[in-house]
C-alpha cells in the first residue's frame, strides 16, 4: 500500500523538486504537475508529485496522518 503524503516545494530544476517531506529534503519527480511552483504545496506518491493542494488542504492531510 502506499500512502500519498502532502510536500512543500523549496526547489525546482528541470522535471525535479526538491520537497520538504515530513521534514526531510527528497528529489521527486515534478512532470506530471505543469503548474507547480516554489512555495506550493502538493501530493506525492511513488516519488512523483500528483497534485497541487492548497496548504490549508495540506495540514488537515498532515493532522489526520498524525492522528492515525
Amino acid at each position: 500500500m502506499c500512502l500519498a503524503i502532502p510536500i512543500k516545494v523549496l526547489e525546482l530544476k528541470n522535471n525535479k523538486a526538491i520537497v520538504d517531506y515530513m521534514g526531510e529534503k527528497r528529489e521527486v519527480d515534478s512532470q506530471l504537475v505543469k503548474d507547480i511552483e516554489i512555495g506550493d504545496y502538493a501530493i506525492i506518491s511513488n516519488g512523483f508529485l500528483i497534485k497541487k493542494v492548497s496548504a490549508k488542504e495540506a495540514e488537515e492531510i498532515f493532522n489526520i496522518i498524525k492522528g492515525a
